[in-house]
């Protein structure tokens, strides 16, 4: 029975915290995405493709920095193949989806006034970003971010647990 409470305690516990920032740090990144997208392509400063382009480069970059730090916690040195080539592949991916959308509503929207192109190409943007949500976090929780972090659990040592004194190295103790 206690592995089963401590399980729900665990699920209960740390992983609506992180789905809780994750998602504050996904609206922080999906607003400077999106004012990107609509500044740049509303002002004819380029096509919808090259909007969608700048809007993920904005969002991406303040995305890695929170979802490391702030979300997951990682404070040591990056570890190259999992969190950062791992991140920037799925937003690459999430960059081509985008793209590939934001050009099609633009296509189908082409007869229509430039307002209402602008608000479906924005609501577009938005809407395949919305779709990767879920999908992104799970692959960052259990994948590009995964294990434990000092700030978590308070020793970095992936128990989940603090360890007392009396369990360090009595070298350490005075």
């Amino acid at each position: 029975m206690r592995g089963v409470t401590d399980l729900l305690r665990r699920l209960l516990g740390r992983l609506p915290r992180v789905f809780t920032r994750y998602t504050t740090a996904s609206v922080a990144a999906g607003v400077a995405s999106e004012a990107t997208l609509l500044t740049a392509y509303g002002t004819h400063l380029l096509t919808p493709g090259q909007a969608s382009a700048a809007g993920w480069a904005s969002g991406a970059v303040l995305n890695f920095v929170l979802n490391r730090w702030w979300v997951f916690r990682h404070r040591e040195q990056p570890k190259p193949v999992r969190e950062v080539l791992g991140f920037w592949l799925t937003s690459l991916a999430a960059l081509a989806l985008s793209t590939w959308a934001t050009g099609v509503a633009a296509g189908l929207a082409a007869p229509l006034d430039h307002g209402p192109r602008v608000i479906l190409v924005g609501a577009v943007f938005l809407g395949v970003y919305a779709l990767l949500f879920v999908a992104k976090f799970a692959l960052f929780h259990y994948f590009v971010f995964a294990g434990t972090s000092r700030s978590e659990t308070g020793s970095g040592s992936g128990s989940g647990r603090r360890r007392s004194r009396h369990q360090v190295p009595s070298t350490t103790r005075e």
